[in-house]
């Protein structure tokens, strides 16, 4: 089937570790939606994560954001689709987890900011790599009392996410989490993602492809982190970033160069060529 549509991941894949979108990857993507494809990113990312990088794609109308949550217009911000954890649910998270060692993210349905504690978001640099840090203290609410905000806090979430220092406190998290039903996954080595039962990218994408009458096999999915995984088994042609796991190399019918070498570009280039 011809490729209608492409899915993106963005952290260690749309960019650099530098958090950088190259110009040869912008070409690359604009060339597609040239030739009548779709271009969509399919990111962990809240909105106003990723509104820099919205705004440096303008050929692109729609997105998967919050790991598979939400499906969004970007004309407009307006939600297309979504998927929250309950509100009970989430309190029943936060307090299960509240005390590890970690930058804990509140994706607030109320404002759609992103509130983390005020120790935590001003010691960024702690959890994430350096430029991931900047944008979270640039996009996310300094909270001075984060249990005080959970207090007063209703409207569920689209997902609870943790950055870790280390692995212990990330492996008991995870101990914790055994057994309770929610779908965890995880973006990076050292973080967790936290949604219902049965969303992920791939269910954020299926919601997309049913709004746009896209069979997803005529798909192609671009990622490299194990979040990613679900999006790439979705698609009829799963690619890997060269820095990709090992788990979405054995799920891709193609590898492409990493992130930091315009792998995306790359891939794209190559699809064009043979469609």
């Amino acid at each position: 089937m011809p490729i209608k549509l492409i899915s993106i991941d963005v952290d260690g894949t749309l960019i650099t570790s530098g958090g950088v979108l190259t110009e040869r990857t912008r070409d690359a993507l604009q060339r597609a939606a040239d030739r009548g494809i779709h271009v969509c990113l399919n990111t962990g990312r809240a909105f106003t994560e990723a509104s820099r990088i919205f705004e440096q794609l303008p050929m692109m109308r729609y997105a998967v954001i919050c790991t598979g949550a939400k499906v969004v217009d970007l004309t407009d911000g307006t939600v297309l689709d979504k998927r929250l954890i309950s509100d009970e649910d989430h309190q029943r998270l936060y307090h299960l987890l509240r005390d590890l060692d970690g930058m804990l993210q509140i994706f607030s349905e109320v404002d759609g900011r992103i509130h983390n504690r005020a120790w935590d978001l001003a010691r960024a640099d702690r959890f994430c790599r350096p430029s991931l840090a900047q944008m979270v203290r640039k996009t996310h609410i300094a909270e001075a009392d984060l249990d005080a905000f959970m207090a007063r806090y209703r409207g569920g979430a689209s997902k609870l996410h943790f950055f870790f220092p280390s692995r212990p406190p990330k492996d008991e998290a995870l101990r914790r989490l055994q057994g309770l039903p929610f779908f965890v996954s995880e973006s990076a080595p050292l973080d967790l993602e936290i949604m219902p039962q049965g969303v992920d990218k791939g269910a954020g994408l299926k919601m997309l492809c049913a709004r746009l009458g896209i069979d997803p096999a005529e798909v192609m999915a671009v990622g490299d982190s194990d979040n990613d995984l679900a999006m790439l088994q979705a698609a009829g042609l799963p690619v890997a970033m060269g820095n990709a796991t090992d788990a979405i190399r054995a799920a891709a019918k193609w590898i492409t160069d990493t992130n930091n070498c315009d792998g995306l570009a790359k891939a794209v280039d190559r699809l064009l060529e043979e469609c």
